[in-house]
């Protein structure tokens, strides 16, 4: 059983993933001498591939041999959730860049959590659906999904109400732009799931790095050496994509500026996925089905934190505001309930 001191210190280590999840995507709004994909190909080469095998030569001792004697079948499984990942990641900030901060992480962080934690009990534990505990998490992701519905409702009278004060009607193109990007964040969340699943079949690699040696404060970081590189291809065969048909690789060598953006972006989500390894050796096996909810209900505040100091909703009215509040109360309420269901394993 885990002792309190323990769960208090893995709560506060979700806490700190949390506020690094959510506010990483802060940085895409001051890029101005960069299309999307330049900021976004620098950020996932250095937060998917530089830092994790960073910070695996730092803390995981032999990291070679250990990565030799996993077995191929634990290491297929992180890798191809990681790639899954790593499409959701590529479609998450196309949705930042196309919906803002406080509604992408809406939709695509609850729909995260609503896979992340129902998977895990459908593929792992198929016979606990029918139980308090089974019927709660589907009760808690009901929940989240009502509040996704929400938070798309209260983005389309945004819209109406910001070309309502302009004295413009809404376009169909802006129409079907606001429909793209809501469209994009929900198949954002579904796949970026993925990671969460990554962790969950991950945990024979942690424990053969903690017997190998490794402090199991940083057991995670062996499973995310798997799997965020994996995520690295799709975002990187996406990004060099959109470059090459643009043939614009020569703003990399214009704009120097940008490069500190993407550095500081790179370091606050990977600052998100370490504090969350952290919370992971404290948590035991409730890391995977109660922090995962917890922190991505932090997640979600703290981005509709920073939507509202940057300005996203400054001009939309009363209305479309209690809307979105709304919907941020039932994700949260939501993914407490599914965290509560998980802590009473």
């Amino acid at each position: 059983m885990i002792v309190h001191s323990e769960f208090a210190e893995g709560i506060l280590w979700v806490l700190l993933s949390a506020f690094g999840n959510g506010s990483f995507g802060l940085f895409l709004k001051y890029n101005r001498d960069w299309k999307w994909e330049h900021m976004w190909l620098i950020y996932s080469l250095l937060a998917m591939v530089v830092i994790p095998w960073t910070m695996g030569f730092a803390t995981v001792p032999g990291l070679p041999q250990i990565l030799g004697s996993v077995r191929d079948a634990d290491l297929a499984l992180v890798f191809l959730y990681g790639l899954g990942w790593g499409v959701g990641a590529v479609l998450y900030g196309l949705a930042l860049n196309m919906v803002g901060l406080a509604l992408t992480y809406a939709i695509a962080g609850g729909l995260a959590t609503a896979c992340g934690s129902l998977l895990p009990l459908v593929l792992l534990h198929p016979l606990e659906l029918l139980t308090m505990r089974g019927l709660m998490i589907i009760g808690g992701v009901s929940l989240i999904v009502i509040g996704v519905g929400i938070s798309s409702w209260a983005a389309h009278l945004k819209a109406t109400a910001f070309t309502r004060k302009s004295g413009d009607v809404l376009a169909l193109s802006e129409r079907r732009s606001l429909f793209s990007g809501i469209l994009v964040a929900i198949a954002a969340g579904l796949l970026t799931s993925m990671l969460n699943l990554s962790f969950a079949y991950g945990a024979p690699l942690g424990k053969i790095a903690v017997n190998h040696g490794t402090h199991p404060l940083f057991a995670a970081n062996l499973i995310w050496i798997v799997a965020l590189p994996a995520g690295f291809l799709a975002n990187a065969a996406y990004c060099a994509h959109l470059i090459r048909k643009g043939q614009s690789w020569s703003l990399f060598s214009s704009h120097w500026t940008p490069f500190g953006l993407a550095l500081g972006m790179a370091l606050l989500w990977s600052a998100g996925y370490i504090f969350y390894g952290f919370a992971g050796s404290k948590l035991g096996e409730l890391a995977a089905v109660v922090g995962w909810p917890l922190m991505s209900s932090l997640t979600i505040l703290t981005a509709n934190f920073w939507g509202a100091v940057s300005g996203e909703w400054a001009r939309s009215g009363t209305k479309p505001r209690l809307v979105m509040s709304g919907a941020v109360f039932l994700l949260c309420v939501g993914m407490f309930i599914v965290g509560g269901a998980e802590s009473g394993r």
